[in-house]
């Protein structure tokens, strides 16, 4: 019997690529305002391409950057890591039905959760700003317990922290290793949120594949 429906954040609750689209404009207009036009264009594009949906080593991804840009007299990479880690959760775009979704599964009698991989201040933050919180029952923080997804390790742990059995659990996530293989691994149910940069990337016949995130309720 399921008993709670537990959430990836980025790219399923939230879509973080229109969130990115808000960060890089904090960012150019702090770190480069002399960049426009075609060229703030471009080096945007730079940064959609080479962050590849947020799966990068922030400090050796802007060092990149860097270099590619020639820009001289940019601050330290590591600055710039920084300024992401504590400024990207102000710009959170929390897809439409998220919150009806997380209303719904409360009036149902589920319990409600996410589990999700990151540095604790920057997805603590993003939780923090996102609206999201009235309608979760708890959050885990791969951060906060320095175990990462896809480690099944961590999906184990939050459920039986909160008095769950991996089994009563179905997590719900947009990448195909770190969410679904791994909440699998664990003993969980999974639904594939078909959104962000692993849209369309290994799809399993045998877990269902979501692109509206209300659709959870057909498979619980």
């Amino acid at each position: 019997m399921i008993k709670a429906v537990l959430f990836d954040f980025d790219e399923t609750l939230q879509d973080r690529t229109l969130a990115f689209e808000g960060y890089m404009d904090t960012f150019f207009a702090q770190f480069r305002p002399e960049v426009t036009g075609a060229e703030l264009e471009r080096c945007k594009e730079d940064m959609r391409i080479t962050g590849k949906g947020g799966y990068v080593n922030r400090v050796e991804w802007y060092q990149g950057l860097i270099d590619m840009w020639g820009w001289t007299n940019a601050p330290a990479a590591e600055e710039l890591a920084q300024h992401y880690d504590t400024t990207f959760g102000d710009h959170n775009v929390i897809f439409e039905h998220s919150i009806p979704l997380l209303k719904e599964l409360k009036k149902r009698g589920y319990i409600t959760g996410v589990i999700t991989n990151g540095p604790s201040y920057l997805q603590n933050h993003k939780l923090d700003m996102s609206g999201l919180k009235p309608y979760l029952d708890w959050n885990v923080v791969s951060g906060d317990v320095g175990v990462h997804k896809p480690d099944p390790a961590l999906f184990r742990y939050a459920a039986e922290k909160h008095g769950l059995k991996p089994e009563e659990c179905v997590y719900v996530g947009d990448h195909p290793v770190n969410d679904i293989e791994g909440a699998l691994a664990a003993g969980m149910q999974a639904i594939r949120m078909n959104w962000g940069w692993f849209e369309g990337v290994d799809l399993r016949p045998d877990v269902p594949v979501i692109t509206d995130i209300m659709d959870v309720l057909k498979y619980v």
